[in-house]
């Protein structure tokens, strides 16, 4: 989808080095003052952390309740076939159930800020784990009458697009919870409530991290768009993603194209090897695919790579494309340099892509009976994760793979405007 048809949450923030507001939406990730012309990247230890700003006439004694911000698709593995569903919801993230379980449209029409320790307020200790709050979606899906008549899930699997934390101010008047920001009583605080509640002091690893954008390598500026989870350097032909740390190189290709109107594509490649059932090959891909090809001797030298989009597209485009790409004949070697072509930015990270490796074997095998009880405890082990830009042709409204193996929509898809 494109970024502007989505509902997009807004963060208002100041920039670290001028002061100057400056609005941002929920999934970006490059940081730009129109006033001071900063340009920094974003990173957090683990997930991005906002709050709803209390009213100011309720801004003593504030207790922030957290509650998890997700939008994504979980896929299930069926005998089927491959279900999906699409969330994109709030929940609470406590063990106090008597409190609101989710923010409803509230941060839909309040403009978010990023939690820093300016913060003067308390914070509850104890966290709903994301995991059970998918495992929740994951259970109403299942229990639906359809899923059930059609067999059993054998796998599920989470692909985030935006997750993080929103905490929502509270303040206690008398023997009930009030909303901060309305002044509305919402809970009565029960007779066995126990105060779990933190200072920021008290957690670490809160703070968002801005990093320069300027290349590590040569100092030259890095490009990208602000959702971009990696960004390129056009000076030493370098790209570099989000690390816990700053920014880490790496590794990226192209497949080069004779079309001179080729616009580049980015896919994650990802080298794996798993041992039950054994696929440690590209023979052994096209075999658990019954692919109708004359195997080929290089073939069962060659390593099992799977393929998938570094840029967000809906489900059925995502299906066919790590499906259409991993059974791809696989070139051996790329050229490492960045496309003079036109190219796309890619705002997919790898460590989601890497999720999605049991999906595509589910929707690759043709035994799925033998294949499917397999997927919980398989063991994937990604030997090395590369960045490949992949040549198009702009035909109509799809962009076509050269080699006419891959379609794509080109309302799914960002140009890159800086390059």
């Amino acid at each position: 989808m494109k970024k502007s048809e989505t509902i997009a949450w807004k963060i208002d923030h100041e920039c670290p080095q001028c002061g100057s507001p400056v609005t941002l939406e929920e999934t970006d990730r490059l940081f730009s003052c129109s006033f001071c012309r900063v340009r920094l990247y974003l990173l957090s230890e683990d997930y991005f952390r906002f709050y709803l700003p209390p009213s100011e006439s309720f801004s003593k004694d504030i207790l922030f309740v957290p509650y998890w911000r997700f939008k994504g698709t979980i896929f299930f593995c069926k005998a089927d076939g491959i279900k999906y569903t699409i969330n994109d919801v709030s929940s609470l993230a406590l063990s106090h159930t008597f409190l609101p379980n989710s923010l409803g449209f509230r941060p839909q029409t309040l403009k978010l800020k990023f939690l820093t320790s300016k913060v003067d307020a308390r914070f509850f200790q104890d966290r709903v784990p994301l995991k059970k709050v998918i495992q929740n979606i994951e259970r109403r899906f299942k229990l639906s009458d359809a899923v059930q008549a059609s067999g059993p899930v054998y796998h599920e699997t989470f692909i985030g697009e935006s997750i993080s934390l929103i905490y929502s101010p509270m303040f206690i008047q008398g023997s009930r919870f009030h909303d901060a920001i309305l002044g509305k009583p919402v809970a009565s605080i029960p007779k066995d409530f126990v105060d779990d509640l933190l200072t920021f002091d008290q957690e670490k690893d809160w703070q968002v991290t801005f990093v320069s954008t300027l290349c590590p390598q040569c100092g030259w500026d890095l490009l990208g768009e602000e959702d971009s989870v990696v960004l390129f350097c056009k000076n030493c032909n370098s790209v570099w993603e989000a690390a816990k740390n700053g920014l880490r190189e790496v590794d990226f290709g192209m497949v080069p194209s004779k079309e001179a109107n080729a616009y580049y594509l980015p896919f994650w490649r990802m080298e794996t090897t798993i041992e039950d059932p054994a696929i440690h090959s590209y023979a052994d891909l096209l075999r658990m695919a019954n692919a109708p090809v004359a195997m080929k001797k290089e073939w069962e030298k060659s390593c099992s790579c799977f393929w998938a989009p570094a840029f967000k597209v809906p489900p059925v485009p995502f299906l066919r494309s790590t499906q259409a790409l991993t059974l791809a004949e696989p070139h051996e070697e790329f050229e490492k340099k960045l496309p003079k072509s036109p190219l796309f930015f890619a705002n997919f990270p790898s460590n989601e892509a890497a999720e999605s490796i049991k999906v595509t074997i589910a929707n690759t095998a043709v035994d799925r009976m033998r294949i499917f009880p397999k997927l919980p405890e398989m063991d994937i082990q990604i030997k090395k994760t590369h960045l490949i830009f992949r040549p198009f042709i702009l035909v109509g409204n799809e962009f076509v793979e050269s080699q006419g193996r891959l379609c794509i929509h080109k309302n799914f898809l960002q140009l890159g405007r800086n390059l």
